[in-house]
């Protein structure tokens, strides 16, 4: 099939590469939403709808292969880039991870109102997706955590930010950072082209936040006590010793998968989307 390049415009209106399509066709569908750009699969048939939230620094394209999944079959699927990543403009004083979840909350609320949601977060945006099941109560039937921040070693990316007094300088480093990782791996090659949109201030903001949830370490027994079905998702090679520590310490519902990169979605989609899928199966039973 011929590979069909997708345009969209938001923002200052500048035309910004969103992704491709096969045989001209798009498996998602681009939308807008309170100045945030998804990706968005709507199926009237559907399940549930299913909310994909991006890490530190990436955006909606990390889930790209969730939409050519069997998921899109049963369910609604949503990835938006949080404001200050991908394609979203920043959105001043709405910069800290605190900020994101609301914003996600409402988002959610607007997009899946009467629904009900399951949630996936990768990474720094497992602490969005938990807050913002705590928040949205029983709309939220489970969360998919893959990888997420459990422990102060989990901010081994986001947390550097700290180290630096100016955005610009830090995103300059991390940008170098993340290039000579991605000489070898198409994980963090698909994590370049992300960082390459994403705003130095926003992710200051959020590196500054992971920081101190490290100090505090409340987002580990957040996750830990949410009242929803709930699965965390890790390789042995990727996640922390204190990270592995806390899940068997705290009895969390957890799955083992296979590999060595902390991308399991894209590194191996199809075992990751079907043991996604096995889980909120599950959940519905």
């Amino acid at each position: 099939m011929e590979s069909v390049r997708v345009l969209y415009k938001i923002g200052d209106g500048n035309a910004v590469l969103v992704g491709h399509s096969m045989g001209g066709v798009l498996m998602y569908h681009p939308i807008i939403q309170a100045g945030v750009f998804l990706r968005a699969h709507r199926n009237q048939g559907s399940l549930a709808h299913i909310w994909l939230l991006h890490g530190f620094g990436e955006s909606s394209l990390s889930f790209r292969e969730v939409f050519s999944s069997k998921l899109a079959a049963s369910y609604s699927l949503f990835a938006p880039d949080l404001p200050g990543f991908g394609v979203s403009p920043c959105q001043p004083g709405k910069m800290s991870l605190k900020a994101s979840a609301g914003i996600t909350i409402d988002l959610i609320n607007a997009l899946s109102r009467n629904r009900p949601v399951l949630l996936v977060g990768h990474s720094l945006g497992s602490v969005i997706a938990t807050w913002a099941a705590r928040e949205l109560g029983e709309t939220v039937k489970a969360v998919f955590s893959i990888e997420g921040n459990l422990t102060r070693s989990d901010g081994y990316f986001s947390a550097l930010a700290a180290e630096f007094e100016d955005a610009t300088a830090f995103y300059r480093y991390f940008l170098d950072l993340i290039y000579e990782r991605a000489a070898k791996s198409e994980a963090y090659q698909r994590y370049l082209a992300s960082l390459r949109f994403a705003s130095p201030k926003a992710m200051m903001a959020w590196g500054r936040s992971s920081a101190q949830l490290g100090e505090t370490g409340t987002h580990g027994s957040d996750f830990a006590s949410l009242k929803c079905a709930k699965l965390y998702y890790w390789g042995t090679k990727s996640t922390p010793e204190e990270t592995q520590r806390f899940i068997e310490t705290h009895g969390i519902p957890n799955r083992q998968y296979t590999g060595d990169v902390h991308w399991p979605m894209i590194d191996t989609p199809d075992a990751c989307y079907h043991h996604m899928g096995e889980f909120f199966a599950s959940v519905a039973k």
